[in-house]
């Protein structure tokens, strides 16, 4: 991790989206920042491999950012993984600040923090939807996290109830990052107190998440081969580290 490069690549791409325009661009923010931290030059950006479009090529193989829906990649995945190393790269925003500007002038109006609370657990909850992959050698997940400002328009109201466009989200800083190339990297962020057989709910009470992103995180884990069942307690099934991941 390197934050004086990650502050450069905020400074060159944020200067990109002032030029063009809050909302203007067809590739938001948080996305080029990203891809010009991991990617590296122009260069080495959209490069066609496999009859896909990769987000960038380096040393270390493919380069692929996702900011939404990690499912869209599971064909991308299947068929870029047999032919090198891929790099998936999902940003978790566990700090964000809501910025109101006017839509025309781009004026400031209001900045405050977001209320929602975002840990690495809802990134390990997205990865279930490229769970088939996990196990797979040739793949890295990095998650870094991040503060990130949202640009929005003022509330209108839509007849059932007031809403802003959102326009863009700009990131303010690199707090830190999660690596995942194996099960002992995914075995290694369970909290020390779920150290025997325990729930979803037990799960979801100390990661601080509900009870539905609990039971995507179950079905990752279980997918990279960090948990299997072990027995039922009441209505809950009862999980339990893998003999690879107390390795």
């Amino acid at each position: 991790m390197d934050r004086e490069r990650f502050a450069d690549a905020v400074r060159r791409m944020a200067g990109e989206r002032q030029r063009s325009g809050i909302g203007t661009l067809g590739e938001k923010t948080v996305h080029a920042v990203l891809k010009e931290y991991y990617g590296g030059g122009d260069e080495s950006k959209e490069i066609s491999v496999g009859g896909f479009v990769a987000d960038a090529v380096c040393e270390e193989g493919i380069i692929e950012i996702q900011t939404r829906a990690l499912y869209r990649l599971e064909r991308k995945l299947a068929a870029l993984l047999p032919l090198c190393r891929v790099t998936v790269v999902y940003p978790v925003e566990e700090e964000k600040y809501l910025i109101t500007v006017e839509p025309d002038s781009g004026e400031f109006i209001s900045r405050r923090r977001s209320p929602k609370r975002v840990n690495i657990w809802h990134g390990i909850a997205e990865l279930y939807g490229i769970r088939t992959h996990l196990c797979d050698d040739s793949l890295t997940v990095r998650m870094p996290l991040l503060t990130v400002e949202e640009y929005r328009t003022p509330s209108e109201d839509t007849g059932r109830r007031r809403r802003a466009k959102k326009l863009d989200r700009v990131p303010a800083s690199l707090n830190g990052e999660i690596v995942l190339r194996n099960v002992r990297d995914y075995a290694a962020l369970l909290p020390k107190e779920l150290c025997g057989s325990f729930t979803s709910k037990e799960l979801s009470k100390a990661c601080r998440i509900s009870a539905d992103t609990a039971g995507r995180c179950i079905g990752t884990l279980a997918a990279a081969g960090v948990i299997e069942e072990s027995g039922k307690s009441g209505r809950y099934k009862l999980w339990k580290r893998t003999a690879a991941a107390d390795m």
